[in-house]
């Protein structure tokens, strides 16, 4: 039996949702030429529903949740994501596979890339908290300076990365 990739939505507002033109987009296999499923073919009209859904949900509580966050809570999404990924690296390699063309093995190796990320990622927002309200030198003492770090806001993107991330994303709701 064939490998399929599992049919997704776009996820936004904490909801899977069928994208506004409900197009999508076929995922083949360059080995087999074969399609192995499809993807949601979002338009402007998503980005921008997914934006406001976002500026909801960081601006919830006046800004008392997610953006007041510590990196050290944020910091253990991370890590779960990361453990998620190593959970399912077998599954995750085989679809890598099918979707790129590329060894099995080196599809595994991406996936431990994967969690690696995240992983990094999650120690660093541990460190930004150290780094946290940290004194300023400046040459006169009656001044005091300070750092502090915080989240600014929302924004859009497409990334022209093309890695195995898209994959774990979409395929693990954690």
């Amino acid at each position: 039996m064939a490998i399929r990739v599992p049919t997704r939505q776009l996820f936004i507002g904490g909801e899977w949702r069928e994208p506004i033109l409900k197009k999508r987009i076929p995922i083949i296999n360059p080995a087999t030429e074969q399609i192995v499923g499809d993807i949601p073919a979002a338009t402007a009209e998503d980005v921008e529903i997914a934006v406001e859904a976002a500026r909801k949900a960081f601006s919830r509580n006046k800004g008392q949740d997610w953006p007041s966050t510590s990196g050290a809570y944020r910091a253990k999404y991370l890590r779960a994501i990361a453990a998620k990924i190593t959970e399912r690296k077998s599954e995750l390699g085989k679809l890598e596979v099918i979707d790129c063309g590329k060894p099995l093995d080196e599809a595994l190796w991406d996936m431990d890339d994967v969690a690696g990320c995240f992983e990094y990622y999650a120690d660093l927002a541990e460190g930004l908290d150290a780094k946290q309200k940290a004194p300023v030198s400046l040459p006169m003492e009656t001044f005091k300076s300070y750092v502090l770090k915080e989240p600014l806001g929302v924004v859009a993107l497409i990334t022209p990365w093309y890695f195995p991330i898209h994959y774990v994303i979409s395929l693990c709701p954690f």
